[in-house]
């Protein structure tokens, strides 16, 4: 029997630079702030179960940085990153994406709740 030719098209990419300051960024690039500051949350709440009063914020997001890098100086690829939620968390990307959606909501909360100060009135102006 005669070995099958298999023939693929080549696919050429999209010249995207025409479209100037329209140019959007690579799905996968826009989930990789997403999947990187959910593995922070979920790397802080572990290690903040774990030492109690002595957790600092500051101080993972530190260590973080030093093993991760930033969101600009992506040290590992979107599917390392979620490779390691997999494994360490046992997160999927739909996971990371709804931990990221909630710690947005709160932050936003926050804010309004800070921003939102009632100011009483002058009991003397009565």
């Amino acid at each position: 029997m005669a070995p099958r030719k298999s023939t693929t098209a080549a696919i050429q990419s999209i010249d995207t630079s025409a479209l100037g300051e329209y140019n959007t960024s690579d799905y996968c690039e826009k989930q990789y702030a997403t999947v990187y500051y959910a593995l922070r949350e979920l790397q802080g709440l572990s290690v903040k179960r774990s030492l109690g009063d002595s957790f600092s914020w500051d101080e993972l997001k530190e260590r973080f940085t030093e093993v991760f890098g930033t969101v600009e100086e992506r040290r590992y690829s979107l599917e390392q990153l979620l490779e390691y939620a997999g494994r360490k968390f046992g997160k999927s990307l739909q996971d990371l994406q709804e931990i990221n959606d909630r710690s947005w909501a709160r932050r936003k909360a926050r804010s309004q709740q800070q921003n939102n100060v009632v100011e009483l009135p002058n009991t003397a102006e009565f």
